[in-house]
Order: C-alpha cells, then structure tokens, then sequence
C-alpha cells in the first residue's frame, strides 16, 4: 500500500517530470510504484469479505489506475467535467439536466418575429412547450410557415426536417395539408431534409389509421435509408391497428443495412407491452438479423431486437440466436439484457455465466466496463461476479496504454451503484478521497 509518505514522494517526482518530460526513467517509476498498487488492492478486494477492506481496495484501485490514465501527457493535471461529474455521482450530488426542456421565455408567442427566416422552426419549438389546448393553433401556423419559404430552402443546422419535429402532433387534416407543402418543397432543393419530411409525415399518416395511403406515399422519399426506416414504422402501425401485414420484399428486406434501418423503425413503433409484436414477425426478423453477412450489420441489428423486444416470445428462440450469431462487446450487452429481462427462466443464469466469461476474453476485456449492464442484472448476477469482472477490468485499464477508463466511467451512469453493490456505502466515500487524491498528486 502506498502511504501518505510515499505519496508525497511521488508528487515530488511527478513535478520534476512536469519540468522535464522527457524523462522516462521518472514517468517509468511513477507509473510501476500505481500499477503495483492496483495489483495489490485488486488481490485485496477479490480476498475481502468485510466492506471496508472491501471498500478502501476499491478506493486505491480507482486512484491508481486514474493516476497512471492521466499521468500520460507529463503535465500538470486539472480535473476536467468527466471527472468532476465522476464525484458528484459518486457523492450523490444532482446533476445538471442536459434535456431541460426548452426555455419557455425563448420560445413564448410574444417572442417569436415574424420576419425570422426560421420562423417555422420557431413555431414547431413553441408547439412543444404550449398547453394542448393551445397547440393545434401553433402547429396550423407553423406549416404556414413552411409553406411561405417551400420555395425558398434553408436550413436551420442539425435538424431532421420540416415538420419533423411536430408531426406527431398533427391531425389528419394537418398531415393532408403538410404533406401538399412537401409537394411543392419537392420542386426546391431540399435535399435530404424533404426525404426527413415526407417520412415523418407519412408515418404519422399511418399512426392515424391511413396505413395504405402511407404506403403508397413511400416510394417519392428519395433517400433509401429514410424510407427504410419510415417503411418499417408504417408496418409497425399495420400490425398496431391489428391489420393483415406482411414483410417487405425487395431491397428493404434483402441488404443488409437497410435491413437494419426497417427494423430501428418497426421496433420504434412497435413496443411492448402495449404494441408487442407478433411472434412470427419476431421470428421473421430474427432470422433475417442472424443471416447478415457483415458482423457489425448481424451485430447490430441483433441488438435493435434484444433491445426492444426480448421480453417476448420464447426464450430460446433469442437465447440461441444471441450465443450463436453475435460477438464481442454487443454479445456480452445482449447476453446481461436478455439474463436480466427474463431472470425468472432457468436459462438466464447460464446467460450471466456465458457473459462473464466473454467480457473477460483478451479480445472483449478492452470494451468494458458492462458496470452498467451487471448493475441492471444484479438479480441474477452474484456480487462476487460483479467483483471478478471490476478487478479484471481496472488491473487490465491499469497495464494497457490504450485504455482510456475514465470516459468508459463517465459513461458507466449506474456506476456508483455498482461500486455501492460490491464495497457498500463506504465505497462511494473511498471513490471520492481516491478521485481527491488523484487530482492533488497530480497537481
């Protein structure tokens, strides 16, 4: 264990490597004194059946190996915003919502100029925030807008399209009339913002029940992908309003990407357990995402579906499928979702088992943490387990000079949880001191 006397030292030789970063044999020595101390808590903390023992390795395991990631550019460090919201998660502390909702007083009516070229935008902004009562109003005039600059494109930056953003608050009668304003848009160039357009409209169409109008409506969207994705919202609908459906033929169904587009948009509208899908269309589209020849494509549409429904349908039917057809760090993510989803049938445990054992892999062991997906599954995921992969994970972020953990933490969102989970309240508090530590050695 390092000591208060020792940490002195090594503050002393890290500021001479700040002075002279060339030297090797400095960062060398610094960088072994950290790596032996994670070894040693991690041996520790796999031993430790006290959570204070348990707790003080966790603390000294996350300093060191915070020490050796930030240590790497021989400068004086200051603690940027991964680390500060690292504490604060940590210490319980809120956190600044980044999806507040839009300042009322930014978009209020009598703040809005008419004579604002994003005026349209304006309006679908304001439709979000108004009373119900009110919206319908906002929304007739919003597409006033657009009709006014149909002619005349431009474009707002980072945005999906016209109307995109309130066509799911539209009646029929507004999706009619913005659906005549794209028509004209479509003699302007638009570009990929009118395929955003009609895809939005069209699918709201037949969230309204006009499945068969929206789908005669899909073939003018240019862009393929965007009609993939619309393509299978309108079929998402089909089966929502309990009409006769049948999968797509041609390009949607037969590439692979987009494939993987039909199938982000069915699972959009089709979700359990209100809307679940039918088990011959879960079926379908299983097999589909197995035969995939790409494995980044089998990959991810694998996931699309685990993510949205393997909470339906037989278990083995996805169990199979996952063992089978996926791999690397998306099987692993599969694998602890479906476990968690459906811990109740026996084969979850044997899921959790293959899991572990994947993620510990060489080739799997540097996309962790999974701290997150442990967490969601700590029902049928024993606290030893949990303690096995931490220790695995922080002694290999601890030895590889490509591991970056800090931001692997910063998005691990249950972490303090998880860290709750294997070292008790005590941990959090050791997390602090180890994050307070790090940043003051390394001053």
């Amino acid at each position: 264990m390092i000591d208060a006397d020792e940490l002195a030292a090594l503050h002393e030789r890290w500021r001479s490597l700040c002075d002279q970063p060339g030297r090797d044999d400095v960062a060398q020595a610094i960088a072994e004194a950290f790596q032996r101390d994670v070894a040693e808590a991690c041996e520790v903390l796999a031993a430790a059946t006290e959570m204070p023992a348990r707790a003080a390795a966790i603390g000294r395991i996350l300093r060191g190996v915070l020490v050796l990631q930030w240590m790497r550019e021989r400068k004086p460090v200051r603690p940027g915003p991964y680390a500060i919201e690292l504490r604060q998660r940590l210490a319980g502390d809120p956190l600044p919502d980044e999806d507040d909702a839009l300042d009322e007083e930014e978009v209020a009516p009598a703040s809005i100029d008419p004579s604002d070229p994003y005026l349209p935008w304006r309006l679908e902004e304001l439709a979000e925030v108004v009373p119900p009562a009110s919206r319908a109003a906002v929304v007739d005039r919003a597409i006033e807008a657009f009709s006014a600059i149909a002619l005349a494109p431009i474009d707002p930056g980072n945005d999906p399209g016209p109307f995109a953003a309130m066509a799911h608050w539209m009646d029929l009668d507004q999706v009619r009339r913005a659906i005549a304003v794209s028509e004209r848009m479509a003699t302007a160039d638009w570009g990929h913002q009118l395929s955003q357009a009609r895809a939005y409209l069209y699918t709201q169409l037949a969230a309204l029940g006009r499945v068969d109008e929206a789908e005669r409506l899909l073939p003018v969207i240019a862009d393929a992908v965007v009609r993939a994705d619309a393509h299978g919202q309108i079929i998402g609908h089909r089966v929502a309003h309990g009409l006769a459906w049948s999968l797509p033929e041609g390009v949607v169904w037969s590439e692979d990407a987009l494939y993987l587009r039909f199938i982000v948009g069915l699972t959009h509208v089709l979700t359990p357990p209100e809307r679940a899908p039918p088990e011959t269309l879960l079926r379908r589209c299983l097999e589909r995402a197995c035969a995939q020849g790409e494995a980044d494509l089998r990959n991810a549409s694998l996931q699309v579906l685990v993510d949205s429904w393997c909470g339906e349908g037989p278990m083995e039917a996805w169990a199979s499928r996952v063992r089978e057809h996926a791999s690397g760090r998306e099987q692993v993510e599969m694998l602890l979702l479906l476990a968690a989803q459906r811990q109740a049938e026996p084969q979850a445990r044997s899921l959790v088992r293959l899991a572990i054992e994947r993620m510990t892999g060489p080739d799997v062991l540097r996309h962790g943490p999974w701290f997150d997906e442990l967490w969601a599954a700590r029902a049928i995921v024993r606290p030893a387990e949990a303690t096995d992969v931490f220790i695995r994970v922080m002694r290999h972020a601890s030895t590889d000079p490509r591991a970056w953990v800090l931001s692997r933490l910063h998005s691990s969102y249950e972490f303090a949880e998880f860290v709750r989970w294997i070292g008790g309240d005590e941990a959090l508090a050791a997390g602090i001191r180890a994050l307070d530590e790090t940043a003051a050695l390394l001053a």
